[in-house]
């Protein structure tokens, strides 16, 4: 198979439970006319590196916005939103505060990579402006006490748990392989894995961690036949998912099972460039469109004319409509969204892709979750 560069794969309504009063949008409670209007912004990658993610994750909220403008808007005025493109690590606090100046944005979106999450998250901290985390699943994107941060998407932790879960479930005493970039979300991903292999007693018989930008895994890959490891987790983007394939095709070896984590096994264009190989493979992710979110997938399909490429934009779409529709609950005013969104209790299944909505003291929400899916002749289906 080819090598493939990243750029060839570019290509619920909430029933909302309020518990308590919000505060206040301005001393003396004055009238709603004079309070600020929302204004809302993404700080994504729109190129470079996690185009490809952030791209995704755009056109979720972009799905959200239509959905909730066919419904009225917010407080009775449409919705619309600025964009920033978040190419680096180095330029995430320009796309933020350029954002929060230029276009006066008070409620931020995000942000379709984790290492672009930190630096984005921390300069919406610094200007106290609302951040919301969409996509990005690092564990310590929330761990670092931040007051105007949430996040609505799931956890690696999850992903390592159920991760564990599955193999001590379907795969005890098999000889186990964990690979991994080591970029913010691969890493974070083995260690949540490695953490809950360890507590569940379950050993690894190698582990192997290589660059984000690794092109070539043969010597990992090789690694791993030689260990003979017969079930292994990869924790992977959309190329080094594809370079996984390349080395056990050239080493004429495939482990018996193969798990996949990260954004590289939950993309459609990964299927497109693998065909028949991918399947059996088994994905721990996010909901890929469930049952009612179809509806979001047909909104999808008719807007971008193509089917939804990743979970992310379903989890986007979930995450941005919550915020739209608490806020409408609170009566449009911004200051009040961050008191509301946590005394949200939604319980699983209540949001159009099986999340609920309940935002523990760091700001996540603990009733998002992965599950195991597999591949089947083109189709993501529960495993």
């Amino acid at each position: 198979m080819h090598a493939l560069h990243r750029r060839k794969l570019l290509g619920a309504t909430a029933a909302l439970s309020l518990v308590g009063p919000a505060r206040a949008a301005t001393p003396g409670g004055q009238d709603t006319a004079n309070m600020p209007a929302p204004q809302f912004g993404a700080a994504l990658p729109l190129t470079g590196t996690y185009a490809l993610e952030g791209d995704e994750t755009l056109r979720g909220i972009q799905l959200a916005v239509d959905a909730v403008n066919a419904a009225g808007g917010i407080a009775g005025k449409p919705v619309s939103f600025a964009q920033a493109d978040m190419q680096s690590q180095s330029g995430a606090a320009a796309a933020v505060n350029g954002l929060i100046s230029g276009k006066q944005v008070n409620i931020l979106f995000g942000s379709g990579a984790s290492a672009l999450s930190y630096p984005a998250s921390a300069a919406a901290e610094l200007a106290q402006t609302p951040f919301i985390e969409l996509t990005a699943p690092a564990d310590g994107i929330m761990t670092r006490g931040f007051k105007y941060l949430l996040r609505t998407c799931p956890t690696t932790a999850m992903a390592g748990n159920l991760a564990a879960g599955t193999i001590q479930s379907r795969f005890a005493g098999r000889n186990l392989g964990l690979l991994f970039n080591t970029g913010a979300t691969g890493g974070a991903i083995a260690a949540a894995v490695i953490s809950a292999l360890n507590a569940a007693k379950l050993p690894i018989t190698l582990a192997a961690g290589y660059p984000e930008d690794a092109v070539d895994l043969s010597d990992q890959t090789g690694r791993m036949m030689r260990a003979k490891v017969d079930v292994l987790l990869h924790a992977a983007g959309p190329d080094d998912s594809l370079a996984l394939f390349q080395a056990m095709r050239s080493l004429n070896w495939r482990p018996a099972s193969l798990i996949g984590c990260g954004d590289g096994y939950g993309l459609r264009d990964t299927h497109i460039a693998l065909g028949p190989a991918l399947n059996g493979t088994l994905v721990i992710a996010a909901p890929f469109f469930p049952g009612p979110a179809e509806q979001i997938a047909d909104a999808y399909a008719a807007r971008y004319i193509v089917p939804p490429r990743s979970a992310e934009s379903c989890s986007a779409y979930v995450g941005a409509k919550l915020v739209f529709d608490t806020l409408n609950t609170a009566g449009g005013d911004p200051a009040k969204l961050l008191a509301a969104m946590r005394n949200l209790n939604l319980a699983p299944g209540v949001l159009l892709n099986g999340f609920g909505a309940r935002f523990d003291a760091s700001g996540q929400n603990t009733a998002s979750f992965v599950t195991l899916q597999r591949w089947k002749d083109g189709a993501l289906v529960p495993a």
